[in-house]
């Protein structure tokens, strides 16, 4: 038992390192039918899964080209049910991931039971990530796929703000920009709440209506660009068109959502541009000051105090 265990760590040891020459060493010493045998203990991760997460696409071929058992190998998974292709994918290693694919990896794979290879290259901003998701799209990738939350790897692009894979995926499937995640949230709440300013007219482009389209709490994309403090974002929406004066489920318009998170330039905007009551109030009562107050956002306190006495 201490041999298999020594001889476990030895094999995943050398192939962390990246010593080809090691694994070759042992597999003809030890006589290797099935290195799926040898696991971290933590992850389940085998050496496919670590060669395919570093890029090591000569140790990656070793391991499917030299060894007959299992079958399953290409596809073996780890105790989160992570695949090799969705290390490949993940770290973007693209010589890996093309050929994981071409080996017949599973390419639609589920990570318990809801991540793809796909959602995970689509959460980076590389040329790399956008040449792995480039490659499983051509194999078949499924681009309706969601995971738990309903978000698909549209909705992922968008938050990692990677341009050309929101591209490539709208120009495929343009219907996926009107999806919406479990909580009624659009690609456009998504790009808007983290700040990515270029997908913004790509979006409205494709679909027109998704600038007025309010999530499951009554939050429009504009209300998301105001939590993110990106006021390019927030005013671009505006000049396309987005309804300021529209408010939540709770009655909040997007100058008590910029009082709460302390957002001191939509303030300024909205209120020298007198968009938006100073003194109006939500469901419970509570004006953009008393957001403020309540967040402890001195500054955008202090700075409603002050428009408000210049305005006596």
């Amino acid at each position: 038992m201490n041999n298999i265990v020594n001889l476990s760590k030895e094999f995943l040891h050398a192939t962390q390192r990246g010593d080809l020459d090691k694994l070759i060493n042992l597999s003809e010493q030890w006589k290797i039918d099935d290195w799926t045998i040898f696991r971290h203990e933590s992850s389940g991760d085998t050496a496919l899964h670590i060669s395919a997460r570093e890029g090591y696409l000569n140790i990656v071929k070793y391991l499917c080209d030299n060894f007959s058992k299992p079958e399953f190998k290409i596809d073996v998974a780890n105790k989160d049910m992570k695949r090799p292709l969705h290390e490949a994918a993940q770290f973007v290693k693209t010589d890996v991931l093309e050929f994981l694919v071409t080996q017949g990896a599973t390419i639609d794979a589920l990570k318990r039971a809801d991540w793809t290879p796909l959602m995970l290259a689509c959460t980076k901003n590389t040329k790399e990530a956008f040449e792995s998701t480039n490659i499983l799209i051509n194999h078949g990738a499924n681009l309706e796929l969601r995971n738990k939350d309903g978000w698909s790897p549209l909705h992922i692009a968008c938050r990692a703000g990677n341009i050309d894979i929101i591209k490539l995926i709208l120009k495929i499937k343009p219907s996926l920009a009107v999806s919406a995640s479990n909580n009624g949230r659009t690609c456009l709440h998504v790009a808007a709440f983290h700040g990515c300013y270029d997908a913004i007219d790509i979006l409205i482009s494709t679909s027109p209506e998704l600038l007025n389209k309010s999530d499951y709490s009554g939050l429009l994309p504009l209300h998301e660009s105001v939590k993110s403090n990106n006021f390019e974002v927030f005013h671009r929406l505006i000049q396309l068109g987005s309804d300021v004066t529209s408010k939540d489920s709770i009655g909040q318009t997007a100058l008590h959502i910029a009082a709460s998170v302390g957002n001191i330039s939509v303030i300024k905007y909205i209120l020298t541009n007198k968009l938006i009551d100073i003194n109006y109030t939500d469901d419970f009562n509570a004006t953009p000051l008393t957001a403020a107050r309540r967040n402890k956002m001195a500054d955008a306190e202090n700075y409603i105090i002050k428009f408000i006495n210049g305005n006596k």
